[in-house]
């Protein structure tokens, strides 16, 4: 599979331009859900899968992150055999709580990004100067730690076609599409650290995503209360990662809050997932109504 240029040679807006209006409006959950609603039906609550779902979970999770220095074949390796860590799922490895998540980047900041798995559960991973970031999109063995999959992994690589792991990790190329597509219509997502002071609101509308937060986010310490609102580009990269873009995040969890060690990720494109050229907002254009998405997480 080739790298694609998430540019194009153009603006991260024109070319992501192309599927129709995509609507996200919040709402509160209890904790360790995630409340969807579409098109007014009934609201409905899906587990977001925080226990861990093998006994040497935690050990793997910790391997890889230990040998990704000297061996990034072997965290690959090690990664691609949690084929039942699909969304998120944590283990206590000596002592600590490790955890891991697939999905797609909903915001990418310098402090913290935001990931959606399959089934819309939504975590917040700080980010800091140790994390490492790695686009696995052109090695087989990296994106087949990405996906879990090694069909999944093989169609991506022997023809560019990511159908199958935006399926796996972001719900539907619907979804993604979504992600990765400008439009008038305001998407909101909040996600709210449970125990915590501190709730995300990240609002996209357009091509400029207004992010409000109400407690800090230190590395070593609780989050305490000061509330912090700026805007910046919905698709503005950290390290090349960016909204819309298939991920896997493993890392730490401590004094509540998730902290990202590694992050495997590739970029979409809306030709990837089978997007157009067109704005969606014209006559013609078939909307896309996407889940709400609101979550408050461990």
């Amino acid at each position: 599979m080739r790298a694609r240029d998430r540019r194009y040679g153009k603006s991260p807006v024109r070319t992501r331009v192309g599927i129709a209006t995509a609507i996200l409006a919040g709402g509160a959950v209890a904790a360790g859900v995630v409340l969807a609603a579409n098109h007014g039906a009934a609201a409905t609550a899906t587990s977001a899968a925080y226990s861990s779902h093998a006994g040497n979970e935690g050990s793997i999770l910790s391997s890889a992150m230990s040998n990704w220095s000297g061996s990034r074949q072997a965290s690959y390796a090690q990664l691609a055999r949690l084929t039942q860590a699909r969304q998120f799922s944590q283990a206590n490895h000596n002592g600590k709580t490790v955890a891991i998540q697939r999905g797609i980047v909903v915001l990418a900041t310098k402090k913290f990004l935001i990931l959606q798995s399959a089934n819309g559960s939504l975590h917040l991973w700080l980010l800091s100067g140790g994390t490492r970031f790695q686009n696995v999109s052109n090695t087989m063995a990296g994106t087949a730690a990405l996906t879990a999959s090694t069909s999944a992994a093989q169609q991506a690589m022997a023809s560019g076609n990511m159908i199958p792991a935006t399926s796996l990790l972001a719900g539907s190329p619907t979804t993604a599409a979504a992600m990765l597509t400008p439009t008038p219509a305001a998407q909101t997502v909040t996600v709210q650290v449970a125990n915590t002071n501190l709730t995300v609101t990240v609002t996209v509308t357009r091509s400029m995503a207004t992010v409000s937060q109400t407690a800090t986010m230190p590395q070593a310490a609780m989050p305490t209360p000061n509330p912090v609102t700026f805007t910046q580009n919905a698709w503005q990269g950290t390290h090349a990662l960016a909204r819309g873009d298939l991920a896997l995040v493993v890392g730490t969890r401590s004094h509540r809050m998730l902290h990202a060690r590694l992050v495997l990720f590739v970029p979409l494109s809306t030709a990837a997932v089978g997007g157009n050229g067109a704005t969606g907002t014209g006559a013609g254009a078939t909307p896309v109504v996407t889940p709400a998405a609101v979550a408050t997480h461990w």
